[in-house]
């Protein structure tokens, strides 16, 4: 090269030592930079330039201004665009050129961050151009190869923007290679200038990302939403019949084979040893199936049952419990249906008295005379038990058949009542007894009107015969209705009601327990009686509210029917008695706030005999009434 290409040395530069040889490193992904400068300047400046403008945070150190006019003359530059012929290596390097520097501003803008790049992995140095860089004072950058940095070399400095050029047939050269090599530190501080990002090599150098916003919009791409859950079938109580092996429907199977978890009895599970069902079993027991079903999780779950799951299993208090929607009831043959089946009996003239859910006393206040029972049994001493309550009941013509399931057969046998209660044999847990009451001896009345042996030695306080019969016409209780009967001391029209109507609810306000209990036993009724012994007009708010309400005149009678009827169902009855003149007063005064419906008074006599002749006794008359309450429109 002509000296022309070599400016004479500046004279305000002082003897620096060249800079070491560096490789622009690739940038780390998102990596902060250090606080702490780089340990190795890449050049060295005068005393007044160090002093006028220290490096600033986060920003490389300026280089030393110079000029083509002020480079020592003695030196010698290397042409940089030449290129040695048949190098692909020199053909794809590329040479920058240093742009004088701007001076510092005494007040700088806000710097932009960049990461800090991390050191390339060491490998093997690649063959270069025959590119010299003269001149250990002139300011020119060195030129830096590929190559990872050399032993010893000190982290490397904040990466610049930089300028590239190519020589002639760059761009062919370039595009051919696939590689593009940028050079460091030339113009990060000219405003306006975008920053260079670099092109991924074609071995694998790692590539800095780009800016954290414009990379999340490329990045974000819109995410699918994801798939919901199908929901779990409900419960589902499968009936598995009588049969041995259990035949079973298409329905029944899919189930099961798709539960999350099958409860059932040991003899239910057993049941379905032959089917190959992979779905985990849980043992139950039959008097505990509500707390297991949610131990376990009704969702997804199926129940077993021998026999039908309404009849023979807990399938009506589960749907009472957490209702239709979430439970589901697959039907099958039951013990009920296979007994009236087996006697050739329809199960339309069957009254199904269930004694593993109800007391023995369930059965006493439903016996009538020529009637047929279906019992489900749950002891093996129900059937003597049942014999006897039939002799007490004045049925000793009835007949009893008494039907057994065993190993998937069912067995019949008979025997009349009064055999029965003397049998000492064993039978099956599980059997069903059918009975035919035949004609009764007249102990339970068939309808309303108890005689006064019903009463016992309460027969002489208790609610003229007369005035039960007309207030239970004019109540006309209903077998799903609960109602209050309320009178001081004695339960005459209770127990009319309670007998007459064997599955309604009825509360006998003002009678001692034990006292009622010995009636009930003697009238035939049944359970659906309780007693409340003393009470007061407040503390009905706290009971059921009643559909019907009767109350027989005494001390409080205008309290009384104000509670009763704000307590009154929409479309109840209310009907009160007064045998007294006070009582028949209440009654008017009642009357005249709220108006009665039907009002009725009778006068009666009682007819007995006294030296044998007949004489009647006038009794006081008894004043009925009748409100009715309006229904819900």
């Amino acid at each position: 090269m002509s000296d022309e290409l070599n400016p004479a040395p500046l004279a305000d530069l002082t003897e620096a030592a060249p800079p070491a040889t560096r490789k622009a490193p690739t940038r780390s992904p998102r990596k902060k930079k250090s606080a702490t400068p780089p340990a190795e300047a890449p050049a060295a400046a005068s005393d007044a330039d160090a002093t006028d403008a220290k490096p600033k945070p986060r920003r490389a150190p300026r280089k030393p201004r110079a000029s083509k006019a002020e480079a020592p003359s003695g030196e010698v530059t290397a042409d940089l665009f030449a290129l040695t012929e048949g190098s692909l290596e020199a053909a794809s390097e590329v040479v920058a050129e240093v742009a004088p520097e701007r001076a510092l501003p005494t007040t700088e803008p806000a710097v932009q961050t960049f990461a800090e790049p991390a050191p390339a992995p060491q490998r093997e140095s690649e063959p270069l151009a025959a590119l010299v860089v003269a001149g250990k004072a002139s300011g020119l950058a060195d030129v830096e190869s590929d190559d990872a940095p050399s032993e010893g070399e000190g982290p490397a400095g904040p990466r610049r923007k930089r300028k590239r050029r190519r020589g002639k047939g760059g761009a062919d050269r370039e595009a051919a290679h696939g590689e593009q090599i940028e050079m460091p530190g030339l113009a990060d501080g000219v405003a306006g200038q975008p920053e260079a990002v670099p092109v991924a090599e074609a071995r694998g150098d790692v590539v800095a990302p780009l800016d954290t916003d414009a990379q999340a919009a490329v990045d974000t791409t819109p995410e699918e939403p994801a798939a919901t859950p199908e929901p779990l079938p409900p419960l589902t109580v499968v009936s598995l019949g009588l049969e041995l092996p259990p035949v079973l429907s298409a329905a029944a199977l899919e189930t099961l084979r798709g539960a999350r978890v099958i409860l059932g009895t040991a003899d239910a599970l057993d049941r379905l040893a032959g089917l190959g069902l992979e779905a985990p079993q849980q043992l139950c027991a039959a008097d505990s199936a509500h707390m297991d079903v949610r131990a376990a999780g009704h969702a997804g779950s199926v129940l077993v049952v021998v026999g039908d799951g309404a009849g023979d299993g807990p399938a009506l208090e589960l749907l009472a419990d957490l209702g239709p929607a979430y439970v589901r009831v697959l039907p099958g043959v039951g013990r009920v249906q296979a007994a009236c089946a087996a006697l050739g009996l329809s199960a339309e003239v069957v009254t199904v008295v269930d004694l593993r859910r109800a007391p023995l006393a369930a059965l006493r206040g439903r016996l009538r005379a020529h009637c047929l029972f279906a019992l489900p049994l749950a002891d093996a001493a129900a059937p003597a038990a049942v014999a006897r309550l039939l002799l007490d009941s004045g049925f000793a013509g009835a007949r009893v058949w008494v039907c057994e399931f065993a190993g998937g057969r069912l067995q019949a046998r008979a025997w009349l009542a009064s055999e029965l209660v003397d049998l000492r044999e064993a039978f099956d847990t599980h059997a069903v007894l059918i009975l035919a009451t035949g004609p009764s001896s007249g102990v339970f009345a068939e309808l309303p009107g108890l005689s006064d042996a019903a009463f016992g030695d309460e027969a002489g306080t208790a609610l003229p015969l007369a005035a039960r019969v007309l207030a239970m016409a004019w109540l006309q209780p209903a077998a799903w209705e609960s109602g209050w009967a309320i009178s001081e001391g004695e339960a005459s029209l209770a127990l009319e009601w309670a007998r007459a109507v064997p599955t309604a609810r009825v509360r006998a306000v003002g009678v001692e327990p034990t006292l009622l209990g010995v009636s009930m036993a003697r009238a035939g009724v049944g359970d659906n009686l309780s007693a409340i012994p003393a009470a007061s007009p407040q503390r009905c708010r706290e009971w059921p509210m009643p559909e019907a309400v009767f109350i027989r005149g005494a001390a409080g009678l205008p309290e009384w029917l104000a509670a009763a009827w704000e307590r009154l169902a929409p479309g109840g009855r209310l009907v009160a008695t007064a045998e007294d003149d006070q009582a028949r007063a209440d009654l008017l005064a009642f009357a005249g706030q709220v108006p009665a419906a039907a009002w009725q008074e009778l006068s009666l006599s009682r007819g007995e005999t006294v030296v044998g002749r007949l004489r009647f006794a006038p009794s006081a008359p008894v004043r009925l009434a009748l409100w009715c309450k309006p229904a819900l429109s």
